[in-house]
């Protein structure tokens, strides 16, 4: 008898597990429609970092010439091609007689000459360079239009659905000397733009290291070395500081007027900016210090879920065949979500239990997952958190076993 093992009166316990269950921290909320402020700007949107909560907007949706806001595209792509190992940054590109002819905001490149592709990468990002945006384009696809058929088919995967290029700069088609032949019109919409962002610097942090620079020294040591002041204005130093801010682009063509996308951390808080088609350079700042003010005034970050604590009424899970029948279960990543000041946690917790969970069982090991839900969806790019044993529990011996099932009899 010293081999059985009695697991009768436990089966029940494996159908119960496997049934997922909804614990809200808060009521359960629909999701407001973006706030409208006093925003003077045709097109503007906030968003929370962390989930992409939207927490105000005006024509967010709505499609326009986004300017030089589509090299946050461009910028993505590049990383993308370094993070895969493609593309290294040290790498030479040869200057192309097309990448040299491109205007507007530029480094004068000359047909011939090679830069590396950090150097490409900064100046693009940092001054808005269009000669340097496209060398790296072609570096990467072998021609610009090739890259812009990168970039469209990169908005879809992301679910961008209001967005489409035609080149890899934003310029107008009549400031190309030779534009790529790439049918439609160049739009992207502001909840676009502020998603792609929030992309960017999930995927690829590091890139804060590249806005946030006053300034990048092009050529440095040649004699044709440029200083390239960083065109964001509001970073430390400048005209329109904001405490907070290091990034990410600013953008201006005649048809689309000044533009900024723009985020900000604060307090265990990261915001994104998008304003489009202000009527000066100093007004897209202006604009945004509003967006940014509202925000940081009017939300903070509620944690929901913290790493090494129990999750509220479901702090244990049933376990069959071990000296204990439950098992203590703690957070493995802690989570936080912004929610207004006043405002009830809109927020609940889809906890997921393994089914058929037996003994033994020890500290650390996976036993469910808990999912942050708004409006009843996973709230975007957050993973589920896994949900862990907090202690060992062994594998009963027989009489335990016998003696449980005589008393539930």
């Amino acid at each position: 008898m010293v081999g059985w093992k009695i697991k009768v009166p436990v089966i029940v316990w494996g159908v119960l597990l496997s049934v997922g269950s909804l614990l809200s921290v808060g009521e359960v909320f629909a999701e407001p429609q973006a706030e409208p402020l006093d925003i003077q700007t045709r097109s503007y949107v906030l968003m929370e970092m962390e989930t992409g909560r939207v927490l105000a907007g005006k024509e967010e949706k709505h499609p326009y010439p986004p300017a030089s806001l589509t090299k946050i595209m461009t910028e993505y792509l590049v990383l993308e091609e370094v993070k895969s190992g493609r593309i290294r940054w040290k790498d030479e590109v040869k200057i192309s007689k097309n990448a040299a002819s491109i205007g507007e905001a530029q480094v004068n490149l000359v047909a011939g000459e090679k830069r590396t592709v950090e150097e490409l990468f900064h100046a693009m990002a940092i001054h808005s360079a269009n000669d340097a945006s496209v060398a790296l384009a072609e570096h990467i696809s072998g021609s610009e239009r090739a890259f812009v058929g990168k970039m469209n088919k990169e908005a879809k995967r992301l679910g961008l659905k209001k967005s489409h290029f035609i080149n890899c700069t934003g310029l107008p088609s009549r400031s190309y000397p030779q534009p790529p032949e790439v049918k439609g019109e160049h739009r992207m919409s502001a909840e676009d733009i502020a998603r792609l962002t929030r992309r960017l610097l999930r995927d690829h942090p590091q890139v804060i290291r590249t806005t946030s620079l006053p300034e990048y020294i092009f050529r440095q040591g040649e004699k044709r070395e440029l200083i390239l002041p960083n065109s964001n204005r509001m970073l430390p130093g400048s005209p329109h500081f904001y405490d907070g801010v290091d990034g990410v682009k600013t953008g201006y063509t005649r048809e689309a007027g000044y533009s900024f996308t723009g985020t900000a951390r604060r307090d265990g808080m990261r915001l994104i900016t998008v304003v489009m088609g202000t009527d000066s350079k100093s007004r897209r700042f202006a604009e945004t210090e509003k967006l940014l003010d509202f925000g940081f005034q009017n939300y903070g970050m509620k944690t929901l879920l913290k790493k090494g604590k129990p999750v509220p009424k479901h702090g244990k899970v049933a376990l069959r065949g071990g000296e204990e029948t439950e098992v203590p279960v703690v957070a493995g990543a802690s989570r936080a979500l912004p929610v207004r000041n006043g405002e009830k946690t809109p927020y609940t917790i889809r906890v997921e239990f393994k089914s058929g969970l037996e003994a033994p069982i020890r500290s650390g090991d996976v036993v469910g997952t808990a999912r942050v839900q708004l409006k009843g969806k996973d709230v975007s790019g957050l993973p589920p958190v896994p949900l862990k044993a907090a202690q060992d529990v062994e594998e009963a011996g027989w009489w335990t076993l016998f003696f449980r099932y005589v008393t539930d009899w």
